[in-house]
């Protein structure tokens, strides 16, 4: 800081400031004098101080000046370090974004004679402060400044192989989220844009995260996301947080990959697959730079060069579709209102009960609650109403690890409802209000078509708008699917559904409806319906019978199936909802049609023996304990 830039500050004469300096001043006003001493004093001015006597031995101080309050993890620790292997002592400050207080702190630190210095700028305009140091022969080493001839980390190669880590485990879309407040985001993104290119993958707006916290999930789930990279171990946890939120299974549904500095606690890179930002060596490698060009070994610009790598990859997976095969469900989703009664009403007959239960049902619903207990992973496809049953369903889905990021919420009518009476054998009627699930649209399956792939078998029922399951069979075709189709409640289905579905389940009153024919339990009949439906398409019919067990016919062979003995039916609503999802989860397993339809018979005859539907549901663990005890061939 020199005398003219002193009087330039304090708004007055160069030589008012030198009579001031020694002591002359006994003519200027006491207001200019103390305004000159307290600038001169603020800026660490002394007459002759940048006059610098480069004979004199070297002070061994080096100066760290930063821009704001350190965010780089270990840095100091590493600058320090390095410093006292060398001899070295350290003077740090901090600029806090401010051109003066920085401004202030180069005084300081010239007056203090420093070797050499490593400097982080406030902004482009700082650059004419380099005069100061200049001066004095002080070494500079610049960090993170407006010039090539700056350190910095290097973002690229951390999202390089960020990235690459993704684009190894079979990720094709994945997104950034960072801060856009973050005083490195442009060298972040353009990190970012330079890491996709040399992979080969295009940049896009899409590729980023948007910053308002509450546009994250549409976001993912429109653009079909299977993993994020993540720039700050805070926005990690709480994307993690969101994303529970909304049912993800992490690493399952998606990979989370984040930057963690090396001053963050260890369980933090245990919590997430994180890749190390290097801070301490970072802080090594620039004081040693600065110590070699003060002791005159090296000018040469050596930039920061790591391995960086990948600490663990407990929150990265292949994405689902590149998974195993998984099942999905096309249907219904209600709430059952359940009436036990001991008879069921005649026309004009009023029968009053105190038993009754409410809970998550439809046969979308239950058949995808069985294929999760039966232990395999299954999505859900469906509509909901814009009322509180909502609540009920999502925590059913959730407790039983169902993904639900298929559910669309139709805010214009009511989740749909089942009334249904079950009479004390066990036998029931049902009265369906269709509500959300007749607005399911062959457009809203169309849009998240990509639920279907690598899936190996769609389970539809036709409790949904026809148009819908129209659809589905198309886009499981589509994606090699296999379809198992329940035709509840209709009398017809369109040749176009039949010819592209693979196995139909129906009961003999619903096999009657659709054949036009008389319902019956008689083998020749029953082959004679079946006959009907393998004439338009169909590639296995199976006849669910109740009591009298089911009946099978393909066109190379038909079999007839006992119903699973020991069991008391209680409550028949779900059995053909369990012995479906049973056999698809057995034939995903790898089990043959008939060993299939005989697992699937006591699956259902444990569901009908307790009362409800979701709870009476058996469990993979139980289901083949017991099928161990009374036919230990069975599951060989």
């Amino acid at each position: 800081m020199t005398i003219k830039e002193i009087a330039q500050l304090s708004g007055v004469s160069i030589s008012t400031v030198s009579k001031i300096m020694n002591h002359k001043d006994e003519h200027i006003s006491p207001e200019t004098r103390d305004k000159v001493l307290s600038i001169a004093k603020e800026y660490n001015y002394s007459p002759y101080a940048f006059a610098r006597n480069t004979s004199i031995s070297k002070s061994f101080l080096l100066g760290v000046l930063l821009r704001s309050e350190p965010n780089y993890g270990k840095l100091l620790d590493g600058i320090l370090s390095a410093a006292e292997e060398a001899g070295y002592h350290v003077i740090v400050c901090i600029s806090n974004e401010n051109e003066q207080i920085e401004l202030k702190h180069i005084t300081a630190l010239c007056n203090a004679k420093i070797d050499g210095i490593i400097w982080e700028p406030v902004s482009p305009n700082s650059l004419r402060f380099q005069k100061y140091f200049s001066e004095i022969g002080t070494c500079i080493t610049w960090l993170n400044a407006f010039h090539s001839d700056s350190h910095k980390i290097d973002y690229q190669a951390l999202l390089y192989k960020a990235s690459e880590c993704l684009i190894q485990n079979k990720h094709q879309h994945f997104a950034l989220l960072t801060d856009s407040s973050s005083p490195f985001y442009d060298e972040i993104i353009t990190g970012y844009k330079a890491a996709l290119f040399e992979q080969e993958f295009p940049f896009n707006q899409n590729s980023l995260l948007p910053q308002d916290a509450s546009d994250w999930m549409f976001h993912i789930k429109s653009q079909q996301l299977t993993g994020i990279l993540c720039t700050d171990c805070q926005l990690a946890y709480y994307l993690k947080k969101k994303l529970t939120q909304h049912l993800y299974e992490i690493p399952y549904d998606l990979s989370l990959i984040t930057l963690v500095d090396d001053a963050a606690p260890p369980i933090v890179s245990a919590e997430f697959s994180s890749i190390i930002i290097p801070f301490y060596d970072f802080g090594m490698h620039l004081c040693k730079t600065l110590i070699e060009q003060c002791e005159q070994h090296s000018t040469v610009f050596s930039p920061f060069i790591a391995d960086y790598k990948l600490e663990n990859t407990i929150t990265l997976d292949i994405p689902a579709s590149k998974r195993l095969p998984q099942i999905i469900v096309v249907g219904s989703i209600n709430t059952d209102i359940s009436l036990n009664i001991p008879h069921l009403p005649n026309p004009n007959e009023t029968i009053v009960t105190s038993r009754h239960s409410i809970s998550p049902g439809g046969k979308g619903t239950n058949q995808a609650v069985g294929v999760a207990k039966l232990n395999h992973k299954v999505t859900l496809l469906g509509n909901v109403g814009n009322d509180l049953d909502v609540g009920l369903i999502y925590s059913c889905l959730e407790e039983h690890g169902i993904d639900s990021s298929g559910i669309h919420r139709d805010r214009s009518v009511n989740t749909g409802k089942a009334y249904i009476q079950i009479q004390d054998d066990g036998e029931s009627i049902i009265t369906l209000l269709t509500g959300a699930n007749a607005t399911l649209t062959a457009q809203t399956l169309r849009n998240n078509r990509h639920f279907f792939e690598n899936c190996a078998y769609c389970l539809l029922q036709t409790e949904i708008a026809i148009e819908a399951v129209e659809e589905a069979v198309l886009i499981a075709k589509e994606n090699n699917v296999k379809t198992i189709l329940k035709p509840a409640a209709v009398s017809s289905l369109s040749e176009n559904i039949l010819k592209h579905t693979d196995i139909l389940i129906p009961n003999q009153s619903e096999m009657a409806l659709l054949c036009n024919r008389p319902a019956s339990i008689d083998t020749a009949e029953l082959s004679h319906q079946a006959d009907i439906m393998l004439q338009k398409g169909v590639g296995a019919v199976v006849i669910t019978l109740g009591e009298f067990g089911c009946f099978l016919k393909t066109a190379s062979m038909e079999q007839r199936f006992p119903a699973a003995a020991d069991f008391i039916p209680m409550d028949s609503t779900g059995g053909s909802d369990a012995f479906i999802s049973a056999f698809a989860s057995y034939l995903l397993y790898g089990y043959d049609l008939c060993t299939a339809i005989k697992i699937a018979t006591f699956a259902a005859g444990f569901c009908i023996s307790r009362q409800g539907v979701v709870p009476a549901l058996i469990d993979q663990t139980s289901l083949e304990k017991y099928i161990n005890n009374v036919s230990p061939d069975l599951l060989k």
